[in-house]
């Protein structure tokens, strides 16, 4: 990169892209300058904001779409000496002055030095966007490996206690036609929750289970506002619990009971 103006060379210096004797030239430049150091400042900030949002191994194919990307964006000619015609002796003759634009912070800058600054940040916005969608492409995939984990993480923790030698099948219908079956294991000090036959819950509502532990009920699970029938393992241990109950409560639950219970399922001892 070759400038004229060292205040342009603050992206290409965070980036790296200056060649040895600019860079020892810019930075000779920013001893001086406090708006260039300040500038500097702000842009290695922000990368190094982008580079911990997520280490990522980018696709295979974004080196060859970055060059495509640069290979089409226009680059500006280089800015040549104009060279005016031999005056003749007896007059004098003023060179044509090169028209510049004022920027906004004040300094003049010809037109032309504007096209490569743009093609500069063309090239940074295709890496920041190719970046983008590989960190969230890989967000998706961890989100869905969590998923997938914690769905096998509870279907073992089912099937542990639904396979304990000392488990146990207890059934009750529940207030208004449906029916709730809970299987307890006292070795495993866990039990799972499967019902049947109950309406759809509005908006705003769901199903929550309680064991009962001396005659309070203590917060046990929160089942969908539509469960059909589905097994749910119940939240916490089974020692002193003696019955599983099941009410409707508003949407993310309940410290206590804000309706009356379907039903209770006993448990045995």
């Amino acid at each position: 990169m070759n400038t004229a103006d060292p205040h342009e060379a603050s992206g290409a210096y965070t980036l790296h892209a200056l060649p040895e004797d600019e860079r020892l030239a810019f930075e000779q430049h920013l001893e001086g300058c406090a708006s260039c150091r300040e500038e500097v400042a702000g842009l290695q900030a922000a990368a190094a904001l982008l580079g911990q949002a997520a280490a990522v191994t980018p696709p295979a194919a974004l080196r060859e779409e970055i060059l495509r990307r640069v290979a089409l964006t226009p680059q500006d000619e280089p800015v040549r000496a104009r060279e005016a015609p031999a005056p003749p002796r007896q007059a004098h003759v003023a060179p044509e002055p090169v028209p510049v634009t004022p920027s906004a912070g004040g300094r003049a800058h010809a037109p032309s030095r504007q096209l490569p600054r743009l093609a500069l940040a063309a090239s940074v916005a295709a890496v920041l966007a190719c970046l983008g969608v590989a960190t969230w492409q890989y967000r998706e995939a961890e989100d869905a490996r969590t998923a997938t984990r914690r769905s096998q993480e509870h279907q073992e923790e089912v099937a542990r206690v639904l396979t304990a030698p000392d488990v146990r099948l207890e059934t009750q219908e529940l207030r208004g036609g449906g029916t709730a079956t809970v299987a307890v294991s006292r070795s495993e000090d866990a039990a799972t929750l499967a019902v049947s036959g109950l309406p759809r819950l509005p908006a705003g509502k769901v199903y929550e289970a309680w064991f009962i532990e001396d005659g309070e009920p203590v917060p046990a699970g929160l089942l969908s506002r539509d469960p059909g029938r589905r097994l749910t393992l119940l939240d916490g241990p089974v020692d002193d619990a003696t019955a599983v109950a099941l009410s409707v409560e508003p949407a993310g639950g309940s410290e206590q009971p804000t309706t009356d219970p379907l039903g209770a399922v006993g448990l045995p001892t």
